[in-house]
Order: structure tokens, then C-alpha cells, then sequence
């Protein structure tokens, strides 16, 4: 019996040991499976948001993630421009048809503003565009030659245009609904104070109007004409900018129209003005963000105003005849970029010194955007026919 069990005994051990052999060889064979996993996705050793949000100790609530980026696109013509004017092409306008092109930051929307038929949107790198503003929506049939992006509030942004309609929209919806503010019209650009939560101080420039700037300190529900007190002879008060309540900047731009340009500065919300550069003011200012302000010239030329609040020093960093007078933009690493007359121009240095990007530009400009979520820059070109020229909208990979 001793020896039958023994043997018995023997024998289990054997079956014991070898299927711990196998265990043992299994789960490291798992472990080699893993690790390849891990290697081939970019393991970065940081837990998944839903794993960290169990086993957190804090109690407080972690914010809801804004907009999640696409991937990049690739360009079907590396380091060409390519034509994204897709369904726009042909669409009955007016003088000025193709107006306006600003893509979203943060997000995989690039909007086009079509003289007579509002603002169109594109999701997928201008492949297709849809209009924006459903029902209860109100019409916009002006001239697009701004869109302002509130900062804090991805669904807010405001439009203002020229011609045929109210000056100034803004949206809480990310453009479902537009809604007019106030009863002004024939608006350059628009300018929010950023700095008040409630967003009650607005600025509109009057277009190829002189002493024409409006301000609102109610949100955009009533307007009063402070550039009437600009100092008379000035040029066209069309590029206003909000630092603060307080504190306005306006460029006038002489390029056309005669007057005084450069850029005038009021420290009293409007009631006075006084100029605080002779060069300047010739298009839309960039608010770059380490703080500082970029303002093109008529004549080709940029100033860089540092400062805060109501103190800015100005000085030229751009000489004449080198850009052109567009609404400079940042690039997400800092980079300033503008146009020449042939080539998309960049700056790595806050303005002294430029290099040109990519090919010859396939047509004079109006302005220039960049999508940040498609990483490509996209330049747009009207004419003064009732359609939407066939290349209105172009784009180039960065």
C-alpha cells in the first residue's frame, strides 16, 4: 500500500510539476505579448482617464475635455496649394463673394463667408462645406471681414461684416444661431474685451468711414460713436482693438482716402484719443500670446507694440514694401505669419527677420488662416462677379 502510494504520489508530482512548467511559460509568453503591444502603440506609463478618475482620492469633478483634434490630414499634392472651394464654387454672390476664411482654434472647423449667402462651414479640410445658422437663426447676408473666437467659451464667437445687412452677429452655439446686435452695419472688424467675463465692452470700425469707431458696454445691445472724437483729419477708423474697458486702440488706415494713418490709443473709453504711432493700423491686428500686438502698415511695413493695459512701446520690426497689409496670424508654437506679394512668410524671431514658405502663391490674396487641428494654411480670393470664383479657397499642408 506504502509503495502504491508512493508510486501514486510520484506520479501526480510529475503532472503537478509539469503543468506549472507550463503556467509558468504561458504567462511569460503573455508578458512578451504585452510588452510588444505596449512598444508598437507608444506606451507613455500613464494611466487611462477612466482609471484615474476611480481611484482618485480628490472629490472634485475633472472637467469635461474640449474639442478633440483629428488627425491630420495628408495633402493629395505634397508641398502644393490645393483647391478646397468644393461646393462654394459657382454659388451666386456679389462683388466680393469669397470674403472671409478663418479657421477655429482647437478645432476641426474652417468657416468661409460668402457675400449674400452667410457663413459656411467645413469638417473635413474643405472637402465639403455646410451652411451655418439653422432655424431661428438670424440671416446673414453682409459682407464677412471678421470672426472673433472667445478664448473661454469654444461655442461664442462674434462676425461682422459690410453691406446688405446688420454689422455684428454673435453666436452661443458654435453657429447654429446667429443673433444681430444692435442696428449698426457696415463693419470692418470687430473687438471684444476679453478680460470682463461678461463680455459687455465691444468696439466695431465703421468700413472706409473716418472718426467712425462704435462702442458697446452692454454686450453689443446698444451702440455710441467714440470715434467721432478721433482727431480730425484721420484716416479710416476701420480696425478698432479692446485691451481693456478702459483702454482702446484704433488703426487708421490711409491706404486709400487720404488722412492721417497709424494707430491711436484712448485711455478714457473713448471720450479722447491721441495717436500713439505714425506707422501701423493698415489691417487687423494679431494678439500674439506672450501678450504683444502686431499691426501692419498700408505701405508694407509692421509694428510690434509690448505693453500692457494702457502703456505700450511701439517699434518697427517689419521695414516698407516687405509684407503685405494682412491680418498677421500665430502659429501654435509661437511663429508669426504673414504674406508677401508671392509667398507665405514666416517669423521665428517676433518679426525681424522673415523666411518664405512654399511655392509661389497661386493668386494675390486677401488674407491668409491656419487650422491648427488640419495643419495647413488656407488663403482665399474674391472678385467683384455675382459667383464664387472655381479656386476661391486654397490650401497648403505646413
Amino acid at each position: 500500500m506504502d509503495s502504491l502510494r508512493h508510486r501514486t504520489g510520484g506520479f501526480l508530482g510529475s503532472i503537478w510539476n509539469s503543468l506549472l512548467g507550463s503556467m509558468a511559460r504561458l504567462q511569460f509568453h503573455s508578458f512578451l505579448l504585452v510588452t510588444s503591444l505596449l512598444l508598437q502603440t507608444g506606451y507613455n506609463c500613464t494611466r487611462s482617464p477612466v482609471f484615474a478618475a476611480s481611484d482618485s482620492s480628490s472629490s472634485a469633478t475633472t472637467p469635461s475635455p474640449g474639442p478633440v483634434a483629428s488627425s491630420p490630414r495628408s495633402s493629395p499634392s505634397p508641398g502644393n496649394w490645393v483647391n478646397v472651394t468644393s461646393n462654394l464654387a459657382g454659388m451666386t454672390s456679389e462683388c466680393g463673394n469669397m470674403s472671409y476664411v478663418s479657421a477655429k482654434p482647437n478645432e476641426d472647423l474652417v468657416i468661409a463667408g460668402v457675400a449674400l449667402q452667410g457663413l459656411w462651414g467645413s469638417t473635413d479640410g474643405g472637402t465639403s462645406w455646410h451652411q451655418l445658422g439653422g432655424g431661428g437663426s438670424a440671416k446673414i447676408t453682409n459682407r464677412p471681414a471678421s470672426i472673433i473666437y472667445d478664448p473661454a467659451r469654444p461655442n461664442v464667437f462674434w462676425q461682422s461684416g459690410i453691406y446688405n445687412s446688420n454689422g455684428v452677429y454673435r453666436t452661443d452655439n458654435g453657429g447654429s444661431v446667429f443673433r444681430a446686435l444692435g442696428s449698426i452695419g457696415h463693419n470692418d472688424t470687430v473687438s471684444v474685451d476679453f478680460t470682463d467675463p461678461n463680455r459687455r465692452t465691444l468696439l466695431a470700425g465703421g468700413h472706409e468711414q473716418r472718426q467712425t469707431v462704435y462702442r458697446s458696454q452692454d454686450g453689443g445691445n446698444t451702440w455710441t460713436n467714440v470715434g467721432i472724437n478721433l482727431p480730425a483729419g484721420t484716416a479710416f477708423s476701420s480696425y478698432p482693438l479692446v485691451i481693456d474697458s478702459k483702454t482702446f486702440l484704433v488703426g487708421c488706415s490711409s491706404s486709400w482716402g487720404g488722412g492721417t494713418g497709424g494707430i491711436y490709443q484712448s485711455n478714457d473709453s473713448g471720450t479722447t484719443w491721441s495717436s500713439a504711432s505714425a506707422q501701423g493700423g493698415g489691417a487687423q491686428p494679431l494678439v500674439a500670446s506672450d501678450g504683444s500686438i502686431y499691426w501692419p502698415s498700408a505701405d508694407g511695413s509692421m509694428m510690434r507694440g509690448t505693453g500692457q493695459g494702457s502703456n505700450w512701446i511701439w517699434s518697427q520690426v517689419v521695414p516698407s514694401r516687405t509684407l503685405v497689409s494682412v491680418h498677421p496670424i500665430e502659429l501654435p508654437d509661437g511663429r508669426i505669419v504673414s504674406l508677401s506679394r508671392q509667398r507665405v512668410m514666416i517669423s521665428s524671431d517676433h518679426g525681424v527677420n522673415w523666411e518664405p514658405f512654399g511655392p509661389q502663391l497661386p493668386f494675390t490674396p486677401v488674407g491668409i488662416s491656419y487650422s491648427d487641428s488640419d495643419k495647413s494654411f488656407y488663403i482665399w480670393q474674391f472678385d467683384c462677379g455675382k459667383k464664387v470664383l472655381p479656386n476661391a479657397i486654397m490650401k497648403i499642408w505646413l
